[in-house]
């Protein structure tokens, strides 16, 4: 494990281990009390740290590790993850008090530090996809995993994008009045569909059946799960997001159709690694 990776996942700890100390003096009456007297969106700050300090660290930390070996390339720049990893620090902390005091320059300022850290990213996994293969993958060449691993990357390739439009939505409707509180359920869903969920399924492609020492079970079902997500999680969240932008009800009704293959790609996702990790050798 190299040191970026290891100081990702070593920090998403940390703000776990403080968003679950938050958590738990938020349960204590007295204190509960005097923290929303002070700061009313003490709990959107509290949400805040856990998702985008804890959830969203560790996952960085893990593509660092895991994008070198899918793409079979060493990353690109380590400089440039590092700088990620202290835009991220200090766009999770400010903006957390930025959110526990509702103070809407604050929300901004950070929201584009956390969206710079992002953009690191992109630019970071681009340039290792991109770049003159160099890393010896024998160990991992066997046949069973090597359509499925191709079909594995363009799951990764696709989540990044969500990324950076979670990342930028954040930026402008912060710049709205009460904009992140009235969007915050779309720029959530964008970003744990559309970049959480999708990465979920390209490493849980590449990892889970070479537990169990079996292939993928079914291709074909790998394929169409990526099909209907791609187009799934971007009709839900543009669907979603025009209907609050324009309050169009005809937009809010897209958001069931698309709701549906979005589900649909989830439950494809269950059943192929199921069958995949349980089935017999």
């Amino acid at each position: 494990m190299s040191n970026i990776t290891r100081n990702f996942i070593a920090t998403g700890f940390l703000f776990l281990a403080a968003g679950v100390t938050f958590g738990t003096l938020l349960t204590i009456n007295s204190i509960r009390e005097m923290l929303v007297s002070s700061a009313h969106g003490i709990f959107l700050a509290h949400s805040h740290i856990n998702i985008f300090g804890f959830i969203f660290m560790v996952i960085f930390g893990v593509n660092y590790h895991y994008i070198p070996i899918f793409s079979n390339r060493p990353m690109y720049s380590e400089k440039w993850a590092n700088y990620h990893l202290w835009l991220t620090i200090v766009g999770v902390i400010g903006m957390a008090i930025g959110l526990a005091l509702l103070n809407r320059a604050g929300i901004v300022l950070f929201a584009i530090l956390e969206a710079a850290g992002a953009y690191l990213f992109m630019f970071n996994i681009i340039k290792t996809f991109t770049q003159k293969s160099q890393i010896d993958k024998k160990p991992l060449k066997d046949k069973r995993y090597i359509e499925s691993d191709k079909i594995a990357v363009k799951f990764t390739r696709a989540s990044t994008p969500y990324l950076i439009l979670g990342a930028t939505l954040t930026i402008f409707l912060s710049l709205l009045p009460d904009g992140y509180i009235r969007f915050r359920p779309v720029i959530y869903h964008t970003y744990f569909l559309g970049w959480i969920a999708m990465m979920v399924f390209g490493v849980g492609y590449h990892i889970l059946p070479r537990f169990a020492d079996n292939k993928v079970y079914s291709l074909f079902l790998m394929r169409l799960n990526l099909k209907l997500a791609n187009i799934g999680i971007a009709g839900f969240v543009f669907s979603w997001l025009l209907s609050l932008f324009f309050g169009s009800v005809f937009f809010s009704s897209l958001r069931h159709p698309f709701g549906i293959l979005t589900a649909s790609a989830l439950f494809i996702f269950v059943y192929n690694i199921w069958r995949s990790v349980f089935k017999k050798k």
